[in-house]
């Protein structure tokens, strides 16, 4: 097997992407929270939170744990039986799964922006939040996927 690349390679795109894709959710969230303590803005859909609610909580949850499992298990599926992957195959693979377990923080500021009950706005902030403790690219992490996924700078045939 070749030699592993450098992790800062690898994690550099990582981390502009975790920052792309949650720095919105985060500066929506605290925007609407600013303008809500100071009575700015009301809850939009407030009419319909009781709909809205177990919506938002079941979607961060699905988006946050189950979908980006469903997408690892069908990514190694598709690895199965190499000696090794890509790092040009991994690099999407890494950034896709991070993108989709981000999602679930759009999940709650839409929550509180309806202003879905606490209790489900609650579950899925938690949601949002383990998405991104889990998917953030420290140096750990990346490293620990590297070997886990044995990449390679070939790519493994």
């Amino acid at each position: 097997m070749a030699d592993a690349p450098n992790i800062e390679t690898i994690r550099k795109p990582l981390m502009r992407r975790y920052l792309v894709t949650l720095t919105p959710a985060a500066v929506l969230l605290a925007a609407w929270a600013a303008c809500r303590q100071a009575g700015l803005v009301r809850p939009l859909g407030a009419e319909y939170t009781t709909v809205i609610g177990p919506a938002v909580f079941i979607a961060a949850i699905i988006l946050a744990v189950a979908l980006p499992l469903l997408y690892r298990v069908l990514f190694v599926k598709s690895v199965e039986g190499r000696p090794g992957v890509s790092a040009e195959t991994f690099l999407p693979f890494q950034c896709n799964l991070m993108s989709l377990a981000l999602l679930a923080s759009y999940a709650a500021t839409a929550g509180y922006m309806a202003g879905v009950a606490n209790f489900h706005f609650g579950g899925a902030f938690l949601a949002g939040l383990y998405g991104a403790y889990y998917y953030f690219p420290s140096r750990r992490r990346v490293a620990q996927e590297l070997r886990l996924f044995r990449v390679d700078r070939e790519g493994a045939r």
